[in-house]
């Protein structure tokens, strides 16, 4: 049985953790047995569903001089006797690449965004600087110490190349991240869901499913949605996340007079439920790795207007499961969703389209397989490279 330690910031509610809970579940414990370490200051939401899927989730906070972790996640590592460390720190991920280089357990690095911008706001540019540097140093010394790194798209490793480089010969793969097939509800429960909030029944219904942080384009959102309700003004917008970002949203939407048409509804954890209530999904998006929200809009089989940029180009083929626009051009993006509201047809085929390609290659079940895949050859190369090491002849030795 393999055994995993999964180093992350914190089990949110975000995309990368609800596929990591999904793998959880997907996983039989007695085929591979996978446990969690948050660097952040808990251990998030998300913690107790990941216990109850059985996994260990265990808490090392990154402090300061970040000795502290390193130390902590050797010892959590010795003590768990783990097999293989996956790596899901982005701008800090040199820390678990340290900590286990002397330690025979091979780390596997994933990256799950083309760029890494902060959360925060630094007002002196010395101190901005100070942490580009750091940023690029810990990337290039994961690179050069990871048994594997992945991308959760060809857009991000082709990134992550083009920006740091990386150790000759390396293994370098794409890990799709998968997501569920939701039941698809009835025209009743459709319209019900439209009346639990006091709108008619026919009411057209856009969704977008994202942290508020300067890289999901929410004020490109309002400004979309304006442009649609000049022509629909009926329609309706729920959004769905939270982040530092959204008083500012919120402010945005009183000034634009939207109001009244949209729902904030904050973290959800019913997100299926309401995309397959939904009748498209809008997302444009500056930066995604993959877009995995994009993807469970296509397995609720609803159309999606998103950002033409490479990492959503594999996951919604433009014409064929929804549309993709040039993030820059609001104009443009409203026209796609006023097309997809009123072309119900066309709406239906990308939907459908869009859900059959997920069942297909970015199901939890396809998901599932190409991680033991990484896992055990991962594991078999790390052997093979320790065995070839011992055979080395030392210098000097007769």
């Amino acid at each position: 049985m393999l055994k995993v330690l999964h180093v992350i910031t914190t089990l949110n509610r975000g995309g990368i953790e609800r596929w990591l809970l999904s793998m959880l579940g997907e996983i039989p414990r007695t085929q591979c047995a996978m446990d969690v370490c948050c660097k952040g200051h808990s251990v998030g939401p998300y913690a107790p569903m990941a216990r109850e899927l059985g996994a260990n989730v265990y808490l090392e906070p990154l402090r300061v001089t970040q000795w502290g972790f390193i130390n902590g996640l050797r010892r959590l590592v010795n003590s768990g006797a783990y097999d293989i460390v996956h790596n899901h720190l982005q701008v800090y991920s040199w820390l678990p690449a340290f900590a286990c280089r002397h330690l025979d357990v091979p780390v596997i690095t994933s990256f799950h965004c083309t760029e890494f911008p902060s959360d925060t706001t630094l007002r002196l540019p010395v101190l901005s600087h100070l942490r580009n540097a750091y940023g690029k140093m810990s990337v290039k010394y994961a690179l050069r110490h990871s048994a594997m790194i992945t991308g959760c798209s060809q857009g991000v490793l082709d990134s992550i190349r083009e920006a740091y480089g990386g150790a000759d010969g390396q293994r370098r793969e794409v890990l799709y991240y998968g997501t569920e097939l939701p039941c698809l509800p009835s025209p009743e429960e459709r319209q019900a869901f439209r009346e639990s909030f006091g709108w008619q029944k026919d009411t057209p219904l856009i969704v977008h499913i994202g942290r508020f942080a300067e890289q999901k384009n929410h004020f490109g959102v309002l400004r979309i949605f304006k442009l649609v309700l000049q022509r629909h003004p009926g329609a309706k917008l729920l959004l769905i996340g939270g982040g530092p970002l959204r008083p500012a949203v919120e402010a945005l939407a009183r000034k634009l007079g939207l109001s009244d048409s949209i729902r904030f509804l904050g973290y959800r954890d019913d997100v299926p439920h309401i995309l397959t209530r939904s009748d498209l999904f809008l997302f444009p998006s500056w930066l995604e790795g993959l877009g995995v929200a994009a993807l469970e809009a296509s397995a609720a089989a609803i159309p999606v207007v998103a950002s033409n940029i490479p990492a959503i180009a594999e996951a919604i083929e433009h014409g064929s499961t929804g549309l993709l626009i040039d993030p820059n051009n609001n104009s443009a993006m409203a026209d796609a969703v006023i097309c997809l509201l009123e072309d119900k047809a066309l709406a239906t085929r990308l939907g459908c389209a869009g859900r059959n390609r997920v069942s297909e290659l970015f199901s939890n079940q396809v998901s599932a397989g190409s991680l033991l895949r990484i896992y055990n050859e991962s594991l078999s190369q790390h052997k093979c490279a320790v065995l070839n090491n011992s055979r080395r002849p030392v210098l000097g030795a007769f």
